[in-house]
């Protein structure tokens, strides 16, 4: 038996009673929820998760509402993706945004296991400049030359999963793209709208 107060779930089980975050008591049901900003300290939790319930035997739902962050971050966990999903299904369910480095994330999963809420939203760009970067004309020249480099990398790996062609994925990134579910499905990024939690 279990009651629900404020973020925490009271258990009642064979050991007493004790008490339990939701998060804590989703995951132990394959549930991750990615939300917020990407960086190490999500990408490692999602990480360690992804690793437990595959090592359990358990499948994964990914539950995404996220405006993007770190490139690496996001890069390290499609890494394990890729690699867990070989022994586990991986489903991830953008619910509200995956924005930038989310919808990388979002197009990364296997195909057939790439879902979004009817009302959820795709953004896809190009790498950004991080606040505060500057100093001399070479560390700003080696800075723009990272960042082509990675918008090469990402718009390559957009258009491996999505079967667009890297000229066009390139030319959606020059700027802001939003897209609608619908558009997001029809470019390859998602395959369908969520039918079940």
């Amino acid at each position: 038996m279990s009651d629900c107060i404020n973020n925490w779930i009271i258990v009642e089980d064979a050991k007493g009673t004790h008490q339990l975050s939701i998060e804590a008591v989703l995951a132990r049901e394959g549930k991750i929820f990615l939300s917020g900003m990407i960086d190490s300290a999500v990408a490692g939790n999602v990480i360690k998760n992804m690793i437990h319930l595959t090592d359990s035997g358990i499948p994964i739902k990914i539950y995404l509402d996220s405006t993007g962050g770190e490139i690496r971050a996001g890069l390290a966990m499609i890494d394990a993706m890729e690699l867990l999903s070989k022994r586990n299904s991986i489903d991830i369910i953008c619910t509200g945004k995956a924005y930038s480095m989310a919808a990388l994330l979002l197009a990364a999963g296997a195909k057939g296991h790439r879902h979004m809420f009817g009302h959820a939203e795709v953004m896809i760009h190009e790498p950004l400049i991080m606040q505060g970067t500057g100093g001399s004309a070479s560390s700003v020249k080696s800075t723009a030359e990272s960042l082509l480099a990675m918008r090469d990398i990402m718009s390559g790996m957009l258009s491996r999963y999505t079967g667009v062609s890297t000229k066009k994925m390139n030319r959606l990134m020059m700027s802001d793209t939003y897209l609608s579910a619908k558009e997001a499905i029809e470019l390859g990024i998602a395959d369908d709208i969520a039918q079940e939690l």
